[in-house]
């Protein structure tokens, strides 16, 4: 694969730090797939408030049409190397989800504990391990070495 298709490929996929300004609200730049981080970020925070378990359902079944969405797009809009290429163990839409529930947790923990809180670390610690995970799975999956799971 040229770098040429490995760097527009990336360039399809949003940036981790795209992603945060996205679950914080800020910069979607009219493209779907930070539309629906967004939208799963609201989510994890309304879930936080909710304690009817109706309610957590429908947030969930949201959730996880959102999901799919993601998936879909990534199986319409990146072309995916099937030869040699390993199988991630999560589609690209459950990373997301993941991240954006990490994103809610930390920024709850870091209002409610105070930046210096060992609780607000981990939190921030777990987030910071999750960037680092997309952020190379974007680039293996550019560079034809990760292939992700269609659904």
């Amino acid at each position: 694969m040229t770098t040429m298709t490995t760097t527009s490929m990336a360039g399809v996929l949003p940036t981790a730090p795209q992603l945060l300004c996205a679950f914080q609200g800020r910069r979607f730049q009219d493209r779907v797939l930070l539309r629906t981080a967004r939208t799963l970020a609201d989510l994890h925070a309304r879930r936080v408030q909710v304690h009817d378990p109706i309610l957590l359902a429908e947030l969930d079944t949201r959730r996880g049409e959102l999901v799919d969405d993601i998936n879909d797009w990534v199986i319409q809009e990146l072309p995916q190397h099937r030869n040699g290429a390993s199988l991630h163990t999560e589609s690209l839409g459950a990373v997301v989800d993941r991240m954006a529930q990490s994103w809610v947790d930390a920024n709850q923990v870091i209002d409610r504990e105070g930046p210096r809180s060992d609780n607000t670390h981990k939190h921030w610690y777990r987030l910071a391990e999750l960037v680092d995970g997309y952020t190379d799975l974007v680039i293996d999956v550019a560079g034809g070495r990760r292939r992700l799971p269609e659904q």
